[in-house]
């Protein structure tokens, strides 16, 4: 019997297959009614995985979305999927948690070299001290991250939902975070330079990365602030005392994060 390959990738089919193990893409074998195949041979046609396919328009949506929120922070329209703004602060995560990594990885390196350079027996276990409480400080800051990341977006959305109160204006949650991902998404972008730098220079570009965070958390309290008081806001309370409000509650829950960070 003839091997069978996939119309779609060229990749070599087991018998009766019917998605491809490569690219995924289904497999649908046509058989004429009279079970007698032209040329002795089944008839391949190629239907794209409709699950690869969404992925693929989401991602394509989502990084047209996310370019033009990064050159027009504040004139990004409505985003096409609710999605995106969750998707944007769930990539800064990520990207915080492996910068985390790749420091503390670059730190226990560099540890390594200069206990090497010793040359003695007992170097080894000041190394494992040492790599110890990197890599244990390394933890707590990535919780640290992940959790200040989390109380950033909940408290910008709790003070829009204050801010408009008695407007009639309805916050949703999603098309908000979406918002607020808009006006700082150019962090998430400096995010990820500030990794490849690492990555590229090691420790000798974390000088350097420190002057690009610090525009990074300027751009953010921008981004929190403008997303709080941006359009009709209530009557009731003044758009300074929410602000006042928003920013000192950023801090204690700053604080409280911090701490606790160091405890786990």
């Amino acid at each position: 019997m003839s091997a069978k390959f996939c119309p779609k990738c060229g990749n070599e089919l087991k018998e009766g297959a019917k998605f491809c193990p490569k690219c995924g893409a289904q497999i649908v074998q046509n058989v004429q009614p009279n079970g007698a195949n032209t040329n002795g041979a089944q008839n391949q046609n190629v239907v794209p995985n409709q699950s690869t396919e969404k992925a693929k328009n989401y991602a394509k949506d989502f990084f047209k979305w996310f370019w033009e929120s990064v050159k027009h922070p504040s004139l990004t329209g409505k985003a096409s999927n609710k999605y995106f703004g969750l998707t944007s602060f769930i990539t800064s995560a990520v990207i915080a948690i492996l910068s985390v990594m790749l420091i503390t990885s670059k730190i226990n390196g560099g540890i390594e070299s200069v206990a090497n350079s010793f040359g003695n027996d007992s170097s080894a276990s000041v190394v494992n001290l040492f790599q110890g409480l990197v890599n244990a400080g390394a933890g707590k800051v990535e919780l640290f991250s992940v959790l200040m990341i989390v109380a950033f977006v909940a408290l910008a959305y709790g003070f829009r939902a204050f801010a408009v109160a008695g407007t009639g204006e309805k916050t949703d949650f999603f098309e908000f975070i979406n918002k607020l991902a808009a006006y700082t998404n150019i962090s998430v972008l400096l995010s990820a330079i500030m990794f490849l730098f690492v990555l590229i220079g090691g420790l000798v570009a974390l000088p350097f990365n420190m002057l690009i965070f610090l525009f990074v958390v300027i751009n953010d309290l921008i981004g929190f602030t403008y997303a709080i008081i941006d359009g009709q806001n209530s009557n009731k309370f003044d758009k300074l005392y929410v602000l006042l409000l928003a920013h000192l509650s950023l801090i204690v829950v700053f604080f409280i994060v911090f701490i606790k960070s160091l405890q786990s």
